[in-house]
């Protein structure tokens, strides 16, 4: 619970101390570009369809570690999720496709 809250509470720390958080934006792209650009194949949290992952049935896009190298997302790594996470997980995925849903009806 306690690392729960400071991931929850990261941004409005930054913005406290900084008045903007769009250095770690800024930053955390240009290591995913690092790392592809260099094919480094290193394990990343990046954004990646997650249909699948933990009884996920829709095409979702969450944040889950991945290898990453110059071909993108070369495998994504299955977390051993308790009941409570996995039922979390799904509850995000849903709540990821609900706010999408309207632009996969669009293409």
């Amino acid at each position: 619970n306690a690392i729960h809250s400071e991931v929850v509470n990261a941004a409005g720390a930054v913005i406290a101390k900084k008045g903007y958080t769009n250095w770690a934006v800024g930053m955390a792209c240009a290591e995913i570009a690092e790392v592809v650009l260099g094919d480094l194949r290193l394990v990343l949290p990046v954004s990646t369809c997650v249909r699948g992952y933990a009884g996920v049935k829709k095409d979702v896009f969450l944040s889950v570690p991945c290898v990453v190298g110059a071909k993108g997302v070369i495998r994504v790594f299955d977390l051993e999720f308790t009941a409570t996470e996995k039922a979390l997980f799904k509850k995000s995925a849903q709540i990821v496709w609900e706010a999408q849903k309207g632009v996969w009806d669009r293409i």
